[in-house]
């Protein structure tokens, strides 16, 4: 896994001329210039604009913060906030929503840098999304909940596929059919004909009391193995943003399954299989 301070470097690197690049090279010893060299050649962007890492990140992530603060500092939090977060916070809080409080300069940048450190510490080494190493599942990072919600259930059916071949039963086929949208379906039939890898653990059917919403349980719990398991070999700050976009249960279990490795042979076909998922569904 490539250093963060190494990436920067190589990115700050790029935007000279190969002249002015190699010059400032030979200023470095001679193992990091090859650690540089076998890194990928990526021009970033330096000058565009990103979305304030609260409006990134999902609300439920700032709610211990704001539930242990009395109820005048929790408002004050809340008036910091894009409306979206404040409403959804109110509503948790049981504050009653009203119009956001106009904060002087000084408090609404200590109510942001407060709500900033809940969430990254107080020294905030998080790279910025637009200095993040390059990997062909980048756009995850532009979906929001419930779009990252449906790619999860959308890899579930891909063990779904693997465990529907060991099933003989006809019985539990068809109760497992039965609870399938035409759309789930279709997709299911399209995950059986990607290649497969072997799922992390088998879903638990000899345990399923048989009623729909266990059974979507165990999917979905499956589903968000399989994105951890790409997690795994993407670069910490990269599955940092992608956890903090789901709510903070999801992201929460997310973080900690990505934290265990995972087999680059395992690993790697997952991220085909979420790239051919984006793709069908143009993301």
């Amino acid at each position: 896994m490539m250093q963060a301070n190494e990436w920067v470097l190589k990115s700050i690197l790029n935007r000279y001329p190969a002249e002015g690049r190699k010059a400032l090279q030979r200023f470095l010893p001679e193992s990091e210039r090859l650690r540089l060299g076998a890194m990928p050649s990526t021009q970033v962007e330096t000058d565009v604009e990103e979305p304030p890492l609260l409006e990134r990140v999902h609300w439920s992530w700032l709610l211990p913060l704001l539930e242990n603060q009395p109820l005048r500092d929790q408002k004050l939090f809340l008036s910091a906030l894009p409306p979206f977060a404040r409403e959804h916070l109110s509503r948790e809080l049981k504050i009653r929503t009203a119009p956001a409080e106009e904060l002087n300069k000084i408090v609404e940048e200590f109510a942001i840098q407060t709500l900033t450190e809940s969430l990254t510490g107080e020294t905030n080494q998080l790279l910025p999304v637009y200095l993040l190493p390059p990997t062909p599942i980048a756009a995850l990072l532009k979906l929001d909940k419930q779009e990252l919600v449906e790619l999860i259930d959308a890899l579930s059916l891909i063990d779904l596929a693997v465990e529907l071949r060991q099933i003989v039963e006809t019985k539990i086929l068809k109760k497992i059919y039965s609870f399938l949208s035409e759309e789930e379906k279709k997709s299911l039939k399209k995950a059986a004909a990607l290649k497969q890898t072997k799922p992390a653990a088998r879903l638990p059917l000899e345990k399923w009391d048989g009623s729909e919403k266990s059974f979507r349980t165990m999917l979905h719990k499956r589903g968000l193995a399989r994105l951890a398991a790409a997690l795994s070999c993407q670069y910490p700050d990269f599955t940092w943003y992608i956890c903090h976009q789901l709510d903070i249960g999801r992201g929460t279990a997310l973080a900690k399954l990505s934290a265990s490795e995972v087999a680059k042979g395992t690993c790697q076909p997952i991220v085909h299989q979420i790239e051919e998922i984006l793709k069908e569904t143009g993301s």
